[in-house]
């Protein structure tokens, strides 16, 4: 079995644990988790995942995103073969799904389609949009997503026009999604050829010397050049902070346009310009630049965007706008940690929360700990137990077993099996329901991870020892909960669709009821069955079924129940049902099985204090690992900067020294080294 099929198996049998319910259940769980690969990379930003089928007509499509800034339309159509063995894509099997997508857009558009399906249906969601909305977009994506691997005789992709539409068309198969997998930065490369694809080449000054790990350059780049940039590229060109950051549609800095439209000239010297990077550069001898590899904009995303919408808009030539540019090239291991840091300090003149860098915050740092070192009870029938595993960077449960020899590999799998592996949005998913935000999840991955971000930071900076070892233990309950919730409304015989908005609103509902009464689930038995008892599955099924029927019910005018799934107005209308009526309550049997609140908090103030005896531990560990220089220069440090007293030197000089100090005088040290980074040290911990 070579790499490619290793990552395949490991693949499909994620799909095929988390989806024992049905083979479109495997299908739907194959999209989401491949979807996730094109958020990453920058191709989709907010899609909408309606699957659809008629196979008297031979239609089929999977969701779409209106990107309307850009004026571009993504279609989704999904190739899943529920098969062990890896298959090949070939290209009648491309055609065919083309064919049954792009019959289903003629059919919306030109035919009035919607009329003949249910309106609860994802499929008269989808027509309805497409019917409604027709004029709106210049360009169509057409996206093709299949667990197979796209053939070697397969040399060019199609290339039919639809009516008047500029058409594209991309596969996003099995191999794709390894080497994004295995790649260093987890995104797949972007070449920008400067001079063949946009007639230029951009003026630089090399900004760096010679022994530097890094070379910069001052650069000037034409707002025409930077436009078509975006218009080719969209959010691909923009750092992962920054896309989750700027998450704005149609929307043009005032200031900007007001510059560009009145007095472009003077754009240069009043815009603060670009901050970006790339992996690779091809330069001429005089400096100027021809092409980059995995070009990024770190700062500037909202000027980027705002160029190419006003010339857009208003229709002006921006030959004459210039824009200047800092670049960093970065080609190193390094990439993934510095980029990130880039990002955040040339960001810090905009008001950007610290939740806009949550992706490498401590928190998740700590999750990670406590995933490799906490032991999950044996499920009833089974003697070992388990981990589950975060996987805090894309990629690390491959990379980990990478090193590890056919024996030991087996081993790991056994401790931490792929269905017990999570990420960090399926994190946010699967705790923002019990932060009562259904809304927020139902609007994505991405945009649902940066409100989680806002909730835990001002947490995390409060009281960091709330995320203790109990933490981490209901987190993985209310796992448990999510996913089981997942599979039981799938089963359901009302089930026909959105069934990601129907969990999420299911398990708020209960955990807003159950806050109304005081209660709370008991989360630590969760996580020692592992699971959850019959009668929490009967109360899902009763709610599950009152929330189908609720977000089905939509307002006047509103049509799609995805995008009504998504506003606050549909969480408040629940709200108030709930708050004004009896229409939907918790049932006696489930509520006395229930822990009150005050029992609840016993239990996290009690893991908040050994937390606190851990971080203490953790320090003092660290303390007895510095070496003599390191702590002559943390003395040099203070003194240098009039920060250290006579007595506090003594303290510092206690274990380089080879004298063993009490917990007291440990502690004493640990707070004068936090004194001098507060100060302005660099941190050595």
């Amino acid at each position: 079995m070579n790499e490619l099929e290793e990552f395949y198996d490991d693949f499909i049998q994620q799909i095929y644990t988390s989806a024992d319910v049905g083979e479109d259940f495997k299908e739907s769980q194959f999209f989401e988790k491949s979807i996730e690969y094109l958020i990453d990379d920058g191709t989709v930003e907010d899609y909408t995942y309606l699957p659809f089928r008629h196979k008297s007509l031979g239609m089929k499509i999977d969701g779409y995103e209106f990107i309307e800034d850009r004026e571009v339309l993504n279609l989704f159509i999904c190739d899943f073969e529920d098969d062990y063995e890896l298959k090949t894509l070939t290209k009648s099997e491309i055609e065919i799904n083309i064919k049954r997508l792009t019959k289903f857009f003629n059919y919306s558009i030109e035919k009035h389609f919607y009329d003949e399906l249910e309106e609860t249906s994802p499929g008269y969601a989808v027509s309805y949009f497409l019917y409604n909305n027709q004029n709106r977009f210049k360009s169509i994506n057409i996206i093709l997503i299949s667990n197979k691997q796209l053939s070697k005789s397969v040399k060019k992709l199609p290339s039919e026009q639809i009516k008047d539409y500029q058409v594209t068309y991309d596969i996003w198969e099995i191999k794709r999604f390894y080497e994004i997998e295995t790649s260093k930065n987890k995104k797949e490369t972007l070449e920008i050829d400067f001079e063949k694809d946009f007639n230029t080449l951009i003026p630089s000054l090399p900004a760096h010397i010679a022994s530097s790990p890094y070379h910069s350059y001052l650069c000037v780049i034409s707002g025409d050049v930077l436009a078509k940039l975006y218009e080719k590229y969209g959010s691909r060109l923009l750092e992962s902070n920054v896309r989750s950051f700027l998450q704005f549609r149609a929307k043009i800095n005032k200031g900007i346009r007001k510059t560009i439209n009145e007095n472009p000239s003077m754009f240069f010297a009043y815009n603060n310009g670009l901050t970006a990077t790339a992996e690779d550069i091809e330069i001429t001898s005089d400096n100027k630049i021809k092409k980059l590899k995995n070009f990024q904009i770190v700062n500037g995303g909202q000027t980027t965007a705002s160029l190419f919408n006003t010339m857009k808009m208003d229709k002006v030539d921006l030959s004459d706008i210039f824009v200047q540019m800092k670049l960093t090239i970065i080609n190193d291991d390094k990439v993934n940690e510095v980029v990130p840091n880039i990002s955040r300090f040339a960001n810090t003149q905009n008001k950007v929360n610290d939740a806009d860098f949550f992706s490498n915050d401590i928190f998740h740092i700590r999750m990670e700990e406590k995933s490799r070192r906490i032991w999950a009870p044996a499920k009833e029938g089974e003697l070992k137990k388990t981990k589950w595993f975060y996987e805090r960077a894309r990629g690390q449960y491959l990379e980990t077993q990478s090193k590890l020899t056919e024996a030991k590999k087996r081993e790991f799998k056994e401790i931490h099996p792929k269905p017990q592996l999570f990420s960090k949005t399926d994190l946010a998913k699967f705790l923002m329901v019990w932060e009562n935000k259904p809304q927020i999840v139902s609007r994505g991955a991405q945009k649902n991870f940066m409100e989680f971000g806002n909730i835990i930071v001002p947490r995390w900076n409060k009281n960091d020892k709330e995320f203790n070892d109990m933490y981490f233990i209901h987190t993985i309950a209310k796992i448990i909960i999510f996913k089981t919730c997942d599979k039981i409304v799938y089963k359901e015989p009302w089930y026909g669709g959105y069934k990601a908005n129907i969990v999420a609103y299911t398990l708020s509902t209960i955990s807003y009821l159950l806050s109304k009464e005081g209660l709370s689930l008991d989360y630590t038995h969760t996580w020692k069955i592992q699971g959850i008892e019959p009668y929490f599955e009967e109360e899902i099924k009763r709610i599950s079924k009152y929330i189908n029927s609720f977000i089905s019910t939509t307002p006047e005018k509103v049509t799609n129940i995805s995008e009504w799934c998504k506003k606050d107005g549909c969480w408040d209308k629940l709200k108030d049902i709930i708050n004004t009526s009896d229409t939907i309550s918790l049932s006696n049997n489930f509520l006395k099985k229930m822990i009150t609140k005050k029992e609840l908090d016993y239990e996290n103030k009690e893991s908040k204090k050994e937390q606190k005896i851990d971080n203490e531990m953790e320090l003092l560990k660290k303390l007895y690992k510095f070496t003599p220089a390191e702590w002559s220069g943390i003395i040099e440090w203070g003194n240098t900067h009039n920060e250290l007293s006579p007595e506090e030197i003594n303290f510092l000089n206690l274990i380089p020294t080879n004298k063993y100090p009490s917990d007291k005088q440990s502690k004493r040290i640990v707070q004068i080294i936090k004194k001098l980074e507060d100060e302005g040290m660099k941190s050595i911990w």
